[in-house]
């Protein structure tokens, strides 16, 4: 049960609702605005969008990015319904409807749209698809995502009023939630909530449940004295009301009665708490709920991907932090303008050492300070790994981290300048780099060009042999600025246009067998396996002969989107030249290890450079291959969004 304690915090804008139609000029100021311009009103001429229907679970997707300044306006089956760049819809009826997208702009929205109808072909009863894509995963808010949680009219997709921004709601004990959906049958089962690490549930304002206040200018932040509920679950279908009063069937998750969730908006969605399913994929669900009287649609955004952990540099508690016993010798030399002044303050707590710059100071090495180390030492025939992080109160460019050995400054690791915002942590941190025999090692730091004043932080300092795991994870590589699927700078966009696939199927035997069904419409390849196969290989995919223009030694980043109705082991991309009569060494990348979810999944290779062996090669046609060698009969694979672009990282 959750307890009646809680602590109180100051209503957010969870509690805040403003119609749509207010909200379209709040954001310019009477000095940049000065009114509508019924001139500047947008238009849809030359914009198109797409939609992706998926007749298994009768679930529509419709997805635009709008040129900054303006944004989407979305109207369902007649209805406004969203203004966010991606929106789905999900019937459990079959039938005809309609989606149309409009340009809105602080001078308004466009007077006409573009409408394109979708068809759900089957009225769906079976819920096998949404319980394998829900069940024995763990579930929280996606709290990097716009309106992960957010609200707006009943009937709509409850983002008219207020959308959370990227953690938006951090403090309120809401992110760090879990559900689980159980697996006890295929209409529902067990359903677990845990409110995480902080024992903390997040609550609105007017509920009663347990003693939070009603006072209008506050929520309360309720901690659940167990930390974990365990009730049920189970998938329900439900008429639902649209905006023009239009009455559907549609499913929803129905738990217990009096269960908990991350966010309880009011006593009547704890005693009777009801989710309808506005969409469904192996990553990402996303539920309304509405109460009763259809006063509000709370919208609330769910990933099951594993939450990103920060990397904070290298364990400073570990055994194998050779600095975790460090006897040092303080150094000092203080020189604003050149003259030695007294030492700077410092202070010693374990791992944690703070410095205080009194003094301004102009250039490079005037505020010199260093730990000489008297039992720190480093040999040729080892790797090391180094991490500290460093707080200034002050911003402060041009510091400098040096690892040095004693008595010769010349003989060093790292040399490097770095720069510290106010208040931001910064990790700096080497990772397997060459030994050299050092019989003492020094940790210099300069902070020359602070303000005065200035007050420095800097803790759990790493220093190991690259040899011991001590189980960091390292930061992944820097992400990638992918270009848009239809931009000329998409090399590779004519793979999604040829619209032809050849195939090389066979059984566990190696034994040619018939081709897969097959079909192609917008861009979307759709491929089923009529019979089961065993191994890599086995049911080869290529899509040939597309002008490509690969040069020598240039880095390539390459995407594909496959979404399958089930799990896969493995599968396999490779991108050939075309035609090639040498078994395929010619390859600009492959990989025969991709681990497919069921639901969508974006495979991507990056920075990669086009070889037969270890020489670079160039060439101006290819083939794309896809291999789903050890699927099951039934199983379906839909191909989509190929990107073949320049590296580019951000």
């Amino acid at each position: 049960m959750i307890t009646k304690k809680y602590n109180k915090v100051k209503a957010g804008v969870l509690s805040f609702l403003l119609p749509l139609t207010a909200m379209l000029f709040t954001a310019c100021s009477p000095d940049d605005f000065e009114g509508a311009d019924i001139n500047g009103i947008p238009t849809v001429s030359g914009v198109d969008y797409q939609i992706t229907v998926d007749q298994e679970t009768n679930q529509m997707i419709a997805s635009y990015t709008p040129q900054p300044g303006t944004y989407p306006v979305w109207i369902l089956d007649g209805t406004s319904y969203s203004t966010l760049q991606e929106v789905g819809y999900k019937n459990n009826e079959a039938g005809t409807h309609t989606i149309e997208l409009r340009l809105g702009n602080r001078n308004g929205i466009s007077q006409t749209g573009i409408k394109k109808e979708y068809t759900f072909n089957e009225s769906k009863i079976d819920y096998s698809n949404d319980f394998r894509r829900i069940a024995n995963k763990e579930w929280r808010i996606d709290h990097k995502e716009v309106a992960h949680m957010a609200c707006g009219p009943a009937g709509t997709a409850g983002t008219g009023w207020w959308s959370a921004q990227p953690d938006e709601k951090k403090a309120f004990g809401v992110y760090d939630d879990r559900l689980i959906f159980s697996a006890d049958n295929l209409k529902g089962g067990a359903f677990t909530y845990n409110s995480g690490v902080d024992g903390l549930t997040y609550v609105n304002k007017g509920t009663t449940k347990w003693g939070a206040p009603t006072n209008d200018d506050w929520d309360a932040v309720v901690v659940d004295g167990n930390g974990e509920q365990i009730s049920s679950w189970s998938f329900e279908v439900y008429d639902w009301e649209d905006a023009d009063g239009n009455v559907t069937k549609q499913t929803y998750i129905q738990l217990a009665p009096n269960t908990a969730f991350p966010y309880i908006s009011s006593d009547e969605q704890y005693e009777n708490p009801r989710f309808r399913i506005e969409s469904l994929t192996a990553k990402k669900m996303v539920l309304i709920y509405e109460p009763k009287d259809r006063s509000i649609a709370w919208r609330f955004i769910f990933t099951s991907d594993p939450e990103e952990k920060g990397f904070f540099g290298f364990d400073a508690n570990s055994d194998f932090n050779m600095w975790k016993n460090v006897d040092y010798n303080m150094f000092f030399w203080y020189a604003p303008g050149w003259n030695q002044i007294a030492d700077p303050g410092f202070e010693a707590n374990g791992n944690d050492y703070t410095v205080f710059l009194p003094e301004a100071t102009t250039d490079q090495w005037q505020a010199q300070m260093a730990f000489k180390t008297t039992n720190i030492s480093t040999t040729a025939d080892k790797h090391y790994d180094f991490s500290c992080i460093l707080n200034s109160d002050k911003d402060l460019n041009g510091v400098t981290v040096k690892l040095v050995m004693d008595g010769d400054d010349n003989v060093f690791y790292f040399a490097d300048r770095i720069d510290l915002k106010a208040g931001e942590n910064y990790i700096f941190w080497k990772s397997d780099m060459p030994g050299i025999d050092m019989e003492r090692v020094n940790l210099f730091f300069d902070f020359g060009g602070c303000q005065a004043g200035t007050t420095v932080n800097i803790f759990n300092i790493v220093l190991k042999d690259h040899a011991n795991n001590d189980g960091t994870v390292l930061p992944d590589k820097p992400t990638v600025e992918w270009v848009d699927v239809n931009s000329p700078e998409n090399l590779g966009a004519g793979f999604n246009t040829a619209g032809t696939m050849s195939f090389w199927w066979a059984d566990g035997g190696w034994s040619q067998i018939a081709d897969p069904g097959f079909s192609y419409a917008n861009g979307v390849y759709t491929i089923t396996a009529n019979d089961a196969t065993v191994s890599e290989w086995q049911a080869q995919c290529a899509i040939n002969g597309v002008p490509l223009h690969i040069e020598k030694g240039q880095a390539y980043d390459v995407r594909v989107t496959v979404t399958t109705n089930m799990e896969l082991a493995r599968a396999t991309v490779k991108v050939n030249k075309d035609p090639d009569v040498t078994n395929d060494p010619n390859t600009l990348c492959y990989n025969g290890s991709f681990a497919l979810e069921d639901g969508e999944n974006v495979l991507q290779f990056v920075n990669v450079v086009a070889k037969n062996g270890p020489d670079e090669i160039e060439f101006d046609q290819a083939k794309f291959i896809l291999d789903f060698g050890g699927c099951p009969a039934g199983f379906e694979a839909r191909v989509s969004d190929i990107i073949i672009q320049k590296h580019k990282a951000q």
